[in-house]
């Protein structure tokens, strides 16, 4: 009868408290995991002692290293860095990067690269807009095209807003030269881009002119390319976080 009744205590004591220590008989949260056993018996453990705790709070925030967690996962590294294995590897056309605040240690998700594409015929204009998801405010954009006969054509841009301005393309073993002129009708921007690929080489259909186009920039978040070439041409635009 003795035995019931300290288990029945024992049981009305922790649903009394809501808190589990493991290694300490002093939790501070829901569940508090002293891993030296270093904690004192009363008040809160010190900076140092906090060190190799584990804590979950009623909230369901998780602290290592640190038992008043300000998010769901806050980890005192203590000058240390963490590690992850075996972590399965990702290729596609947008990517996220982890980053982190010095500040406060926040780390979020911030978008760096971004990829997707368009067919054009030839004559023809398009245009790609970029999504909010995928916005890069500035950054440089990549333009790629290729032909059946395996030349691939690439141009570089740097791009801020609506502002674009050109920095180098090939073709193959063809350098390409650009121009300016304004936008049509007005408007902002650092006006559309010509580029050209003189002495380009004959390849099916496509003539010397097969890789020209035109580019520019009519708002923060869209590109509209004309097709200057003779064929059909689909184009590949990349833009990434400087």
């Amino acid at each position: 009868m003795k035995k019931r009744i300290s288990a029945f205590g024992l049981l009305i004591s922790a649903l009394s408290f809501a808190q589990v220590g493991i290694n300490t008989t002093n939790p501070q949260t829901i569940l508090h995991v002293d891993g030296a056993k270093d904690n004192a018996a009363t008040g809160a453990p010190t900076a140092a002692q906090q060190l190799n705790d584990f804590v979950v709070t009623s909230a369901g925030n998780v602290g290592i290293g640190t038992i008043t967690p300000q998010k769901k996962l806050d980890i005192n590294a203590n000058n240390a860095s963490l590690r992850i294995t075996n972590l399965p590897e990702q290729i596609s056309n947008d990517q996220d990067f982890l980053t982190i605040n010095n500040v406060n240690g926040d780390v979020v998700a911030a978008r760096y690269v971004y990829t997707t594409s368009i067919t054009i015929p030839a004559g023809t204009n398009g245009t790609v807009t970029i999504p909010s998801s995928a916005t890069i405010p500035n950054g440089m954009l990549v333009i790629k095209s290729n032909n059946t006969c395996g030349v691939n054509m690439i141009t570089n841009f740097i791009y801020s807003d609506i502002s674009l301005g050109y920095a180098t393309a090939i073709a193959g073993s063809v350098v390409g030269s650009s121009s300016i002129a304004p936008i049509p009708g007005g408007g902002g921007g650092s006006g559309v881009w010509s580029v050209k690929f003189a002495g380009m080489a004959t390849c099916g259909t496509g003539n010397s002119t097969q890789f020209d186009y035109t580019v520019s920039k009519p708002t923060a978040s869209s590109y509209l390319i004309v097709n200057n070439g003779n064929v059909e041409r689909t184009y590949s635009l990349t833009i990434f976080r400087l």
